[in-house]
């Protein structure tokens, strides 16, 4: 078959020798041309482009991806444009759906293909997140990047007489698997960002990227601001509003107050009402609240929501097949659903065996019951799994704590601290390990200080919290009285 048209591959790079080889071998063979713009390489990246192209041109890094990506289509001359960053892959099945679309579908229509970008994630207890990209589009004269970062295709696309045209090509990125390259970046953005705010403080797509950056890094007074900002805009019909309430709640949620994330999630719901993400938001804010029931009907849904082609903006993938279900499963179990829960997880880890998370509900359940013959084999399976060791730590320190043997579940509780000290989980359980000993009352307090310090928004520890420092107040033999009942959490509740 004779290509109707020309296809141009776009590309900015700088220190990418570990990377462009990875990326262009794949894919190199699909264009007509390859246009590859160095910002600065202080590497072998240069020499490896010349290996793929002889369309290599520098260009002065000015803080602004944009201008290098306007610099690469400057130079291109290609009917269509297709763009590619280093850390970029696309898996074989995917070059063969490129191949086919650039063989068939490019005519003399004005279009833009959207495409998903799976940030793959580098903790395989995390789970990929998606980002809807125009990542294929016709030259038009008026087509150019925006924004020093997360930079845009302008004008829209649509107002120019495109159709926009969804595709299930896939491109996985994998410049965020690195923790500290990961943490370097998002710092980058930040500080990108904010400089663009200086110049242009009302730019809808600048206040939403802040404040999701601002979420990630953890700023959240700072993006509820920029955040609040957008709602009070009222564009009616923009797409990304849907992310900007999940962002909403999210934080809502991070500061303890589940009522204002449902609150978030249901005015989201009002514009989107199939949005799996809002629908999660709600289901996490009535879970945070003990409303079981509410929280299985939002889950359900999201299981049977039809899935339609739609734009993503940075939010966790596979909601339908993995996180729903993996949180009824838990949520059956604390409704003490036990055989509900146990086959909900049994039919996801079918699909997908791996998921720690899964699997650790699914010992949950087992520990409930006292079923340690069954518990045993979990425990195993995930001393496995890549990064399953703490939830295996944790399911054999609970077995030893329900057991009352706390003396066996310290050491345990005490080395998965050591091991991951960012992690609220096992300090909670250390809360309840002090506890079930009888430790001073200064020492479970300050253990709960730890888990508010990682975790602000727990209220388990809050409410725990409250207890203890009741506690403290009482005379030694009301508070002798009053310490089973009111201080050592409920089975399970503090790693659910």
């Amino acid at each position: 078959m004779v290509r109707k048209a020309r296809v141009s591959l776009c590309m900015i790079v700088r220190d990418e020798e570990h990377n462009l080889r990875d990326c262009l071998a794949p894919v190199a063979a699909l264009f007509d041309e390859i246009v590859i713009v160095d910002t600065g390489s202080r590497d072998r990246t240069r020499e490896i482009a010349r290996e793929f192209t002889p369309h290599l041109h520098e260009f002065a890094w000015t803080e602004n991806f944009a201008a290098a990506r306007n610099e690469s289509l400057r130079h291109a001359t290609g009917d269509w444009i297709f763009w590619l960053d280093a850390d970029d892959r696309v898996r074989p099945e995917h070059v063969e759906k490129l191949r086919k679309l650039f063989d068939e579908e490019l005519d003399g229509r004005p279009r833009a293909f959207l495409m998903n970008t799976v940030l793959v994630p580098g903790d395989p207890r995390d789970e990929e997140w998606l980002v809807t990209h125009p990542r294929l589009f016709h030259r038009h004269p008026a087509l150019h990047w925006e924004d020093r970062v997360h930079e845009q295709l302008r004008p829209d696309v649509v107002s120019l007489g495109h159709e926009r045209v969804f595709t299930d090509v896939q491109i996985d990125h994998i410049g965020y698997r690195d923790k500290i390259v990961a943490e370097r970046k998002a710092r980058r953005k930040l500080r990108l960002l904010r400089m663009d705010y200086a110049v242009d403080p009302d730019n809808p797509c600048t206040l939403l990227h802040l404040g999701m950056a601002l979420v990630t890094t953890r700023h959240m007074r700072e993006a509820r601001q920029h955040l609040m900002r957008l709602v009070g805009m009222k564009m009616e019909g923009w797409e990304c509003t849907r992310r900007v309430y999940d962002l909403l709640a999210e934080i809502a949620l991070f500061e303890g107050n589940p009522a204002e994330a449902a609150e978030f999630a249901q005015c989201g719901l009002r514009l989107f009402p199939d949005d799996e993400n809002l629908l999660l938001a709600l289901a996490t804010a009535y879970y945070s609240v003990e409303d079981y029931q509410q929280t299985a009907s939002m889950l359900e849904r999201i299981m049977q929501i039809e899935k339609k082609p739609r734009m993503y903006f940075g939010v966790e993938g596979n909601i339908r097949g993995k996180m729903a279900p993996r949180m009824l499963g838990a949520v059956r179990r604390m409704q003490q659903a036990y055989s509900q829960g146990e086959s909900v997880l049994v039919t996801m880890l079918n699909e997908f065996p791996g998921d720690v998370g899964a699997w650790f509900n699914l010992g949950l359940i087992y520990l409930d019951q006292g079923l340690g013959t069954r518990l045993a084999p979990v425990i195993q399976r995930l001393m496995e799994l890549p990064k399953g060791t703490i939830e295996g730590g944790l399911l054999a320190a609970l077995w030893h704590l329900r057991r009352g043997d706390p003396a066996q579940a310290e050491p345990i509780i005490d080395e998965l601290i050591a091991m991951s000290p960012h992690l609220a989980r096992p300090r909670m359980l250390r809360a309840e390990c002090l506890s079930r000993r009888r430790a001073p009352i200064e020492a479970q307090i300050q253990a709960l200080r730890d888990v508010l310090r990682l975790q602000p928004g727990n209220l388990e520890a809050k409410r725990w919290m409250e207890a203890a420092q009741r506690i403290q107040t009482m005379p030694a033999e009301a508070a002798q009285a009053a310490w089973p009942s009111t201080v050592v959490a409920a089975p399970g509740v503090a790693v659910a």
